[in-house]
């Protein structure tokens, strides 16, 4: 048979998917690497300041809104809409890249945090 049961040429559809395969990839790869500029520039402004009053998490929600992550997200989303079976796969990658975000945030706003919430003790206690 030479035609996919949506009435598609069966080698067109297979290089259409291919194609999207390549693309997403890609767009992935991308994404992956601008969180990580992204990660640095906040990383450097919050060491810049040695100050910071929000979360690891929160932090990770302002890194995902970022406008420079929009086009990677418009175009994964665009061909995962046309091939559902790439969602699955999208999503894990997605997933991934966020828990290295997070665990990159917690690393470094950890002795941040610890010194913001010992700051008025004057030392350990003694008997």
């Amino acid at each position: 048979m030479l035609y996919t049961p949506e009435g598609n040429l069966r080698s067109e559809d297979q290089t259409l998917r291919r194609i999207a395969r390549r693309t997403v990839r890609a767009a992935l790869d991308k994404m992956d690497a601008e969180t990580d500029s992204i990660v640095n520039a906040l990383i450097a402004h919050i060491g810049a300041s040695s100050s910071c009053k929000m979360g690891a998490d929160e932090l990770l929600l302002l890194v995902n809104r970022h406008p420079r992550l929009q086009p990677e997200r418009s175009t994964i989303n665009r061909y995962v809409d046309a091939f559902p079976e790439l969602k699955e796969t999208t999503l894990n990658a997605c997933q991934s890249i966020n828990r290295k975000t997070l665990s990159r945030l917690q690393t470094f706003l950890a002795p941040l945090e610890h010194a913001r919430r010992f700051a008025n003790t004057k030392g350990a206690y003694r008997i």
